[in-house]
């Protein structure tokens, strides 16, 4: 796994409490089996959502993609690059209040 790899796993673990405080559980995460990517399977009581890291000729870009079962809108952020995983940080609230909202929330 490259250094870009390792960064993006380290972002994600660093957001896993706050994560799990939202009730967001990741069901699945690791190398993509055929391609050059790290995706990230989440759920949660209100939606789902996935985040990839994607490589393909040393440049690398991200999707994240969250459904939400209480209303029918789909978040989706796709083929952002970046220098550093942390310029996701914004992205990355935007995905998880996507999949957690419940209507309630302003």
């Amino acid at each position: 796994m490259d250094s870009v790899f390792c960064q993006f796993e380290k972002w994600f673990q660093s957001k896993l409490s706050e994560w799990v405080q939202k009730g967001v559980t990741v069901e699945k995460f690791g190398l993509g089996e055929y391609g050059h990517q790290y995706w990230i399977k989440v759920k949660c009581e209100n939606g789902l959502g996935n985040i990839v890291l994607h490589e393909s000729d040393g440049k690398y870009w991200v999707d994240f993609e969250a459904g939400n079962y209480d209303y029918d809108v789909m978040y989706m952020e796709s083929n952002l690059s970046f220098v550093d995983v942390t310029e996701l940080d914004d992205y990355e609230k935007e995905f998880i209040n996507h999949i957690t909202w419940n209507g309630n929330e302003g």
